[in-house]
């Protein structure tokens, strides 16, 4: 194989590899949008921030690592008092 193939053979090998780290980190990115976008919809609906923080860390230790390093345990779903309409005797 003369110069020019070694070449174009490392720079192919090269290019293969960096294509499969961009696809290892649309893969993370994916899977962590999911996570928050689960967490955001959970909180939305009156979850409990405590049990929403255990479930991130449950699914993904680092992803919210930089913003709150306390400990949580997984607690049991906190369910919301639901009011009772007055009916007029």
């Amino acid at each position: 194989m003369d110069e020019r193939g070694k070449m174009e053979s490392a720079l192919l090998v090269e290019i293969v590899k960096r294509l499969q780290q961009l696809s290892i980190s649309r893969h993370r990115q994916a899977r962590d949008h999911t996570i928050l976008a689960q967490a955001a919809t959970q909180l939305r609906l009156g979850r409990s921030a405590a049990v929403v923080v255990a479930e991130i860390k449950e699914q993904n230790p680092e992803l919210l690592g930089d913003y709150c390093d306390v400990h949580v345990t997984l607690a049991s779903p906190s369910l919301r008092a639901v009011g009772r309409i007055a009916v007029p005797a």
